[in-house]
């Protein structure tokens, strides 16, 4: 499991995959790193119609659209040797989770959306696990892979923000996810990469926690544990935003 603020791709997967890849292996990063900003600027123009619509459908449109062209430039490179591979195949069940949790409406009972993201949290260990055990870690699956961690996370807020569970303050780490690629692009980051932190891994646990216990409760504990999981992510990425300019 990635934290989803490591933009675009984790260093430990390109450290990893390079390895085993073809040399042109930086071309297939910087199409993906293209993608991933083109991608986050839809997103955005995803979530201005979540607010227009009321329902956080909008998101799921943008994202089936957006993963169709990620599909495109990851043609024939999805793994090393070409296959899509199993690791994808578990990625893809972890995207049509999210986009059914986007496309569910407000009558839908929360404990069916917690379901949803929980199964697809629990499925984030099985494919990352895949993707290391059988070789078949690359750049378009580490970009697949953190785009639906992204994707899930910012649905189920903008779920609980249209429910009333929450004020947009739990909108806050899904946005900051995409506003971090923007930031980098504009402005390259002085200090190369920023490596996953185990901080930041337990942080996105704890706001995925937070989340699904807000979905089945609007109860005070549950309201507690979204605020220490948005507290927990947005302090990573000030984090990741202070290391990308450090020097």
């Amino acid at each position: 499991m990635e934290s989803i603020e490591v933009s675009p791709l984790p260093e430990a997967t390109r450290r990893v995959a390079a390895r085993v890849l073809a040399p042109d292996r930086a071309a297939d990063e910087r199409a993906f790193t293209i993608w991933s900003r083109g991608h986050a600027v839809v997103t955005l123009a995803g979530f201005a119609g979540v607010a227009l619509a009321g329902a956080a459908w909008p998101l799921s449109l943008v994202a089936l659209l957006s993963s169709a062209e990620l599909v495109r430039r990851g043609w024939g490179v999805f793994t090393p040797t070409g296959a899509f591979g199993w690791a994808n195949h578990v990625t893809t069940v972890r995207f049509a989770l999210a986009l059914l949790l986007g496309a569910l409406g407000p009558a839908t009972p929360g404990w069916m959306l917690a379901a949803a993201l929980g199964a697809a949290a629990a499925l984030d260990v099985a494919d990352g696990f895949i993707a290391r055990r059988y070789s078949l870690s690359s750049a378009f699956g580490a970009a697949f892979d953190i785009e639906t961690d992204a994707l899930l996370t910012l649905i189920a807020e903008a779920q609980l923000w249209q429910r009333g569970r929450a004020g947009a303050w739990i909108l806050i780490p899904g946005l900051l996810r995409y506003a971090y690629v923007l930031a980098l692009a504009i402005v390259p980051a002085t200090a190369g990469h920023v490596r996953s932190s185990p901080f930041a891994r337990r942080a996105f646990v704890a706001l995925l926690v937070g989340l699904i216990a807000a979905l089945l409760s609007d109860g005070a504990v549950a309201s507690g544990l979204a605020v220490i999981g948005t507290a927990a992510v947005t302090f990573s990425f000030a984090r990741s935003f202070r290391w990308s300019y450090a020097r």
